[in-house]
């Protein structure tokens, strides 16, 4: 029995009074917070510059370690972009034509510039070009330091 009074005269009431703030709460809105948005959407898209903006440190604040006055600079110094002008390396005009197997030798036909050669890996198919793999259906070449694959 004591339950069943704990229950009627405590806990039913407790519930109600609870979910009923709750109503409360969602349902009536104060006339003050009608108007204000708690979100912040961000700035609107009329806001937004489409400049490139640049930005500078300014690093004048006290050594915190030995307490000194920060020297004071008149103005920064401007970046310069040192551009360096890119040299392309111009491969020269390979075709390979396939590949010869002598027992264990294997060798390339490769036609370089119009000539016709047939080389083995680490032999230079023209000034500073040299063939660094080889395999039945494509072949490696190596040219001031760039790699690339020919195929058939």
């Amino acid at each position: 029995m004591k339950n069943k009074k704990l229950t009627n005269y405590f806990l039913i009431p407790a519930v109600i009074t609870i979910w009923s703030i709750i109503a409360y709460k969602i349902t009536i809105k104060d006339d003050d917070s009608s108007g204000i948005n708690s979100f912040n959407d961000g700035p609107k898209k009329e806001q937004i510059s489409k400049e490139n903006k640049e930005y500078a440190l300014i690093n004048n604040y006290a050594d915190p370690f030995f307490h000194k006055e920060p020297k004071v600079m008149s103005d920064p110094l401007p970046v310069s972009e040192v551009v360096k002008p890119k040299v392309e390396n111009v491969w020269p005009t390979i075709r390979f034509n396939g590949y010869i197997l002598n027992g264990s030798k294997v060798r390339g036909h490769l036609t370089v510039n119009g000539e016709d050669k047939i080389l083995q890996v680490n032999e230079t198919a023209s000034e500073n070009c040299y063939v660094t793999a080889l395999t039945s259906d494509s072949v490696q070449l190596k040219y001031l330091g760039n790699s690339q694959w020919f195929k058939k």
